[in-house]
């Protein structure tokens, strides 16, 4: 399809909200993540997802969401509420460089991640406080800065440690307000997923026991909100999705140049690098004859990547094959000594994302959807556009465009 311009699709969404009225236009939209939930979990470990799969039933879905590169957590999640892909929102991998800043963004220092500066675009919660409505966020990636002088009127800072009982008492608090003060948007994260992924690996007992957690924890959510007497909009996504990795699937880079030479930006199922010496060119082509990786300048990463030369984007970037690492042998060392019970990392993401693999879900339900709806797989840039529509906003700038609107909502 087509992608509309910005005027075209605020105005196509417009009329599709009034023909919408009455479909659930009004219903709290409740966007919950599950963190690197592949799009065939619920057909891999269908007994641990009756939940999902009901609302897959009574609602609409998607085959897959393709996520925006890297398929990675930040990047992943900031694109699903901007619409932007990274390399237009600024946040282009959980760590990466800025060279006018002469500084690194770290996914897990406050100091970065709570820094309106690094972020760019309208996430979804400030395009509806910006048009009068009330939003909420629990744990949603960049809702603890100030990003265009808006933040949240709700939202909770990062703190896995609150068990998911005080989570749900506090999100219901924000829904039991009234009509006129409670949130229409409300994003919720879950991660047990992808820490399991991450560490036993995604055909893994303990990736089935997590899927079995959250969609526990999903069927919560929905009697809770049936007890305060809601009928919400469900959208369920993830950010990727995970493919196996193991030890003797590693290509270290000290046995291909001296990690003194260079800056590393980030590596592991991908490697982002600066040169400190000769040039990008000359540091590519270290990389010529070395197996089961491919070295790109940056002008010249696949088109799809939507990654352009700029002060973030490394000069070098190492893309290894599905399932297999590069990185310096002090990454690997940590990493075996991190999850020392399969004897490296079992799973990973962060690959090209038209590896299916890397795939996520998404899963919709409630007044303003179809019954019984399955789209074909779309990108993660998408669904901005069609939050917008459910809760009858105009959007921001983006590169997503109609298509989910168009094939999901009533």
């Amino acid at each position: 399809m087509k992608t509309l311009t910005t005027l075209g699709l605020v105005v196509l969404l417009a009329a599709i909200a009034g023909e919408n009225r009455g479909a659930g236009a009004d219903s709290p939209l409740i966007l919950v993540s599950l963190d690197g939930f592949r799009h065939d979990y619920c057909d891999l470990y269908p007994a641990e997802s009756p939940t999902l799969r009901d609302m897959r039933a009574a609602g609409s879905s998607a085959r897959g969401l393709i996520p925006v590169f890297p398929s990675n957590t930040f990047p992943g999640h900031y694109s699903l509420v901007t619409g932007l892909h990274p390399g237009r929102h600024g946040i282009i991998n959980n760590d990466f460089f800025d060279a006018e800043r002469g500084t690194f963004f770290h996914y897990f220092q406050p100091s970065s991640f709570r820094d309106g500066s690094w972020w760019g675009g309208e996430p979804i919660w400030a395009t509806a406080e910006r048009q009068g409505r009330r939003a909420a966020a629990h744990f949603w990636v960049g809702s603890e800065a100030v990003i265009g002088g808006r933040r949240p009127t709700f939202w909770k800072p990062f703190d896995y440690s609150v068990p998911f009982a005080r989570r749900l008492d506090e999100v219901s608090e924000w829904l039991r307000k009234p009509a006129a003060e409670r949130p229409s948007l409300v994003a919720f994260y879950l991660e047990e997923v992808n820490g399991a992924g991450h560490r036993f690996g995604p055909d893994s007992p303990e990736v089935a026991a997590a899927v079995r957690q959250v969609d526990h924890h999903l069927a919560e959510l929905r009697r809770r909100f049936r007890e305060l007497g809601l009928t919400p909009n469900f959208v369920v996504v993830s950010d990727h999705g995970m493919t196996a990795t193991a030890l003797e699937r590693v290509v270290v880079l000290d046995d291909i140049l001296d990690p003194r030479t260079v800056q590393i930006d980030s590596d592991g199922s991908l490697l982002a690098l600066r040169p400190l010496s000769g040039t990008a060119e000359q540091l590519v082509e270290k990389f010529r004859d070395v197996r089961h990786v491919r070295a790109f300048q940056s002008a010249d990463l696949p088109a799809h990547f939507a990654l352009k030369p700029g002060p973030r984007v490394a000069p070098v970037w190492v893309l290894p094959e599905e399932g297999w690492h590069i990185a310096p042998r002090s990454t690997v060392e940590r990493l075996r000594r991190k999850y020392a019970e399969k004897g490296y990392l079992a799973g990973d993401h962060g690959y090209d994302p038209l590896i299916s693999s890397m795939h996520g879900i998404l899963i919709a339900e409630g007044p303003a959807f179809q019954r019984g709806r399955v789209a074909d797989a779309a990108s993660a840039v998408h669904v901005y556009p069609l939050l917008c529509m459910v809760l009858g906003l105009q959007p921001a700038p983006n590169d997503g465009d109609d298509r989910l609107a168009r094939a999901l909502l009533r």
